[in-house]
């Protein structure tokens, strides 16, 4: 038997030493916490119980609370925190809306202000393209619809509703998406003229709403193009609910030609529009976000809706300042306001440990079981309401308004059939009945 020199015997003695040695610890990445200037990804689950949790039981492992965000209404008092200050120093006006889509909470900011629509128009434009195909898009419209969401191109927006029309007629595109809009209970938004065109005689160079009539507040919107942050908000959670559930107000609205597909292609399109900035950069890389930006010399914005580890949330967002919004100031701004609400849903160290009270929430009036009809017609000038047919004038309102048909049979007077309605506000009387577009 050969006898193993004394240099190799202690050269394998501490290689089987090596192989027994337990390997290095991997480093758990830290979690966020609010205030952060910049997001960072989530923490893998940790079995350490947060303070004023129990300690679980090594056997069986107990499962981890899920985190329950706060009341939304804790989010507002930290967004507004941030646009007081933008609105005061810039002269500008702000707007949002969040709407969380797992309990269905909504806070809003001037949500129902008219800001120019600009490129997040194309949010209607691509759902109603959806709508009116047969099938699943052939290779050169899908070519046409990705280049429309993800590079918000113009001329192939254009196109698209050309497609939605039927015809080369781009004008009539945007006729449709409007209608489509108005079918929804979307009131505020339109399109009445195409990207990079000039109005025509033959088609609205406008439309008026309940939303550009308001006199207390304005941003000046864009005469052919306009949304809310509240019409945006409330489509894309159509949008969701259709591509997750298979149901709601686009389901119920245009049965046979929407489906949670369609509505699903709807969002993955949009997702893959990448700016890194707005919406985007407030959210941790690899958290899906479909949204749409856009803006004008004036105003800025984006709307979308982010897929949380935590929950999935609507976010839209408008920033005006009048003649000119820097860049400098509203994507920083956008981004704050995104990454607060991201940790609002995702990071339990986000708020301190008590919180204080918030006041109860109003109790809702009932809404009336009556049939609705849009004030239209009227060339802007508003229709008359008044105490009874042809009799004195209560007020004005504004074409575009919403308003109740009350069940009182309509009635003859100076060669007019009045129909008796009551506004959103609770006003009752008359008006013609030849002013009124009944909301289907």
């Amino acid at each position: 038997m050969r006898h193993l020199h004394l240099p190799l015997l202690l050269c394998l003695l501490l290689l089987a030493v090596a192989c027994q040695a337990a390997p290095p610890a991997t480093p758990t990445p830290a979690g966020t916490t609010i205030p952060q200037a910049s997001p960072t990804p989530q923490p893998t689950a940790s079995t350490t119980p947060r303070p004023g949790t129990a300690t679980p039981s090594p056997t069986p492992a107990a499962s981890p609370t899920p985190f329950q965000p706060p009341d939304l209404r804790y989010l507002a008092q930290a967004l507004d925190a941030q646009l007081d200050e933008f609105d005061s120093t810039t002269n500008g006006i702000s707007s949002y809306t969040v709407i969380d889509l797992t309990s269905g909470q909504r806070i809003e900011r001037n949500a129902d202000l008219a800001v120019a629509g600009a490129s997040m128009l194309k949010i209607p434009i691509l759902l109603d393209t959806y709508r009116v195909l047969d099938g699943p898009p052939d290779r050169a419209t899908t070519r046409i619809i990705t280049e429309t969401a993800t590079l918000s191109g113009n001329y192939t927006a254009n196109l698209l509703l050309q497609l939605v029309a039927g015809r080369p007629d781009a004008y009539a595109g945007a006729q449709i998406v409007t209608q489509s809009l108005r079918r929804l209970g979307i009131y505020n938004t339109f399109i009445a003229v195409p990207y990079d065109e000039d109005a025509l005689p033959a088609y609205p160079a406008t439309y008026f709403t309940p939303a550009n009539q308001r006199t207390d507040l304005t941003t000046n919107p864009d005469p052919a193009r306009q949304v809310t942050t509240g019409d945006l908000a409330t489509l894309l959670q159509m949008i969701y609910t259709c591509a997750t559930a298979g149901s709601g107000p686009l389901i119920d609205t245009f049965p046979g030609e929407l489906s949670a597909g369609e509505c699903q292609a709807v969002l993955e399109q949009f997702q893959g529009n990448r700016i890194d900035a707005f919406i985007e950069s407030g959210v941790p890389a690899g958290v899906p976000l479909a949204h749409k930006h856009g803006w004008i010399d004036d105003t800025h914005g984006d709307a979308g809706i982010v897929f949380s580890p935590n929950g999935d949330y609507v976010l839209a967002v408008a920033l005006y300042s009048p003649g000119w919004l820097e860049w400098e100031i509203s994507n920083p701004l956008i981004g704050e306001l995104s990454r607060l609400t991201y940790a609002h849903f995702n990071d339990p160290a986000g708020y301190p440990p008590n919180l204080p009270p918030l006041p109860a929430l109003p109790t809702p009036s009932p809404t009336p079981d009556l049939p609705l009809a849009i004030i239209s017609n009227t060339g802007g000038a508003g229709l008359t309401l008044r105490s009874s047919p042809a009799g004195a004038e209560i007020t004005v309102l504004p074409e575009g308004l919403l308003v109740y048909l009350l069940a009182e049979p309509t009635a003859a007077a100076n060669g007019v059939a009045w129909q008796k309605i009551r506004t959103p506000a609770g006003e009752e009387g008359w008006v013609g009945l030849s002013y009124l577009t009944a909301r289907p």
